[in-house]
């Protein structure tokens, strides 16, 4: 007979670089999310969540782990988390849960379970310079510099087959996991996790042409003053020179992967809504610029590639509510820690239906967008209430009102009516924040890596967590 275990089963889907504001539910009224929809109608939508880093690998070890990027040492897409540092699914194992890991989570190294047990692999390399998937003809497209966005557009990649074949194994290890859970009692926290609709801006023609020529241009100009740090991404990026037609294509097939997104997590979805002992989770690693600002991909403080979308269904969630507090990734660990009745040592965040919580998030981003060569950063965001500081080493900052300019287009951080207010926020993101200490950091990790590398390309070790594509010939525009 089962035991008589209250605690809910945790089932969540992450996803690769979706837009927070790319959602119908968000208001977007070109995208088609009907699952993602749907799931916001049954359960609570956090409007204001923030990653811990615009950038894959140091956000979702902060949300693993509760920690920043800069206290686990995940800095950059190369870096490695300790096997010593524990991670939910360590503290829920600990706890009576069984993890699964299900698809791509982006880890280095050795260790590629960090306390999970994974059915499918990653279709990223298991080692830093292993070398990305090989797509072909559609390799041209794929990258983070402009000259990229010229080769979007309607085709099939590995990454969609990886997608779909992701969610084949979820369904199978869901309905191993609601059996075992009916026999004896013991919850389960399962965590799928897809590569969509992350670059190349490549989507099936099916969703593809539902978006082609009726999408309107990014509504955001180019800045007049960019940040510095900003300007040099910007040239580094060769984002200035991208034709009209291919911000149109990029952005319909984004929108097309993103479609495709919702269908494959509505499987998931539907699969366990009749379990009313199930608390079921969307959420993705970071964001997207999308040609905002003349800006794509992510790594930038703005709300299009800092802010993440975030929705929670189940016992503690109530129909059909939006909440507006300022949140971030680490905060869903916490709220899963808690509804597991686990605990992680140094956790920084604090469950989500606790009304006390601060009104506060911190993402940070350090450098290492994908062949965009520029020096180290350093540079820190600060989100409280209705203001947002974002603190750059060695330049000025920006601070915006995200009430009255949303948009975050009027930066008042040389007002000098604001400077009270820039000088109590800037003492709040320093604290506990040492960019000296950082970047002496960064200069040690950046030649270990070198050596790393080095070793990558010399042994070729073993990749037993990759995930194959077993046919190739699927690469090809359509």
């Amino acid at each position: 007979m089962p035991q008589n275990d209250h605690r809910p089963n945790i089932v969540m889907v992450l996803t690769d670089q979706h837009a927070a504001r790319i959602l119908g539910c968000a208001g977007d009224p070109w995208a088609q999310t009907p699952e993602l929809d749907a799931l916001a109608a049954q359960g609570v939508r956090f409007d204001a969540c923030y990653c811990p880093s615009p950038l894959c690998v140091p956000s979702r070890m902060a949300f693993l782990t509760g920690l920043e990027p800069h206290e686990t040492g995940v800095l950059g897409n190369d870096d490695y988390l300790p096997s010593d540092i524990p991670t939910l699914a360590h503290a829920l194992g600990a706890a009576g849960y069984e993890c699964q890991l299900v698809g791509r989570m982006h880890f280095y190294g050795t260790d590629q379970t960090h306390g999970f047990h994974r059915p499918i692999g990653d279709i990223g390399p298991n080692w830093p310079g292993a070398g990305p998937p090989d797509i072909g003809p559609l390799t041209k497209g794929r990258g983070n510099r402009g000259p990229e966005l010229e080769h979007s557009g309607a085709g099939e990649t590995s990454y969609q087959a990886y997608d779909h074949a992701v969610i084949d194994a979820a369904m199978v290890t869901l309905d191993r996991l609601s059996r075992q859970r009916d026999e004896t009692g013991k919850p389960f926290f399962c965590l799928v996790s897809l590569f969509c609709p992350h670059p190349p801006y490549i989507a099936r023609r099916a969703d593809f042409d539902l978006f082609h020529g009726r999408l309107p241009p990014p509504r955001l100009p180019v800045p007049p003053d960019d940040p510095p740090a900003i300007a040099a991404w910007r040239a580094a990026g060769k984002v200035d020179a991208v034709s009209a037609g291919a911000v149109a294509a990029s952005r319909a097939a984004y929108y097309g992967l993103v479609r495709m997104v919702d269908q494959l997590a509505g499987q998931v979805f539907d699969h366990v809504a009749g379990r009313a002992d199930t608390v079921s989770i969307y959420a993705s690693d970071h964001g997207e610029a999308l040609g905002e600002r003349g800006l794509w991909w992510k790594s930038t403080m703005y709300d299009e590639s800092a802010k993440v979308p975030l929705i929670l269904r189940g016992p503690g969630f109530p129909s059909g509510q939006t909440e507006s507090k300022v949140t971030n990734l680490m905060d869903l660990s916490a709220t899963i820690l808690s509804l597991g009745q686990a605990s992680l040592p140094g956790h920084q965040g604090h469950d989500l239906r606790d009304k006390t919580r601060p009104d506060v998030s911190f993402s940070s981003y350090y450098g290492g967008l994908m062949n965009i060569d520029l020096p180290l950063q350093r540079h820190r965001m600060l989100r409280a209430g209705q203001w947002k500081l974002v603190w750059f080493d060695g330049h000025a900052p920006l601070l915006f009102d995200m009430v009255a300019d949303p948009d975050e287009r009027v930066n008042l951080a040389d007002n000098p009516d604001y400077a009270d207010l820039r000088e109590e926020l800037s003492l709040a993101l320093l604290e506990g924040w040492n960019p000296q200490e950082i970047a002496a950091t960064q200069q040690r990790k950046a030649e270990r890596g070198k050596v790393i590398r080095s070793w990558v390309h010399a042994v070729h070790p073993p990749e037993p967590y990759r995930w194959t594509d077993p046919d190739k010939a699927r690469n090809r525009y359509e």
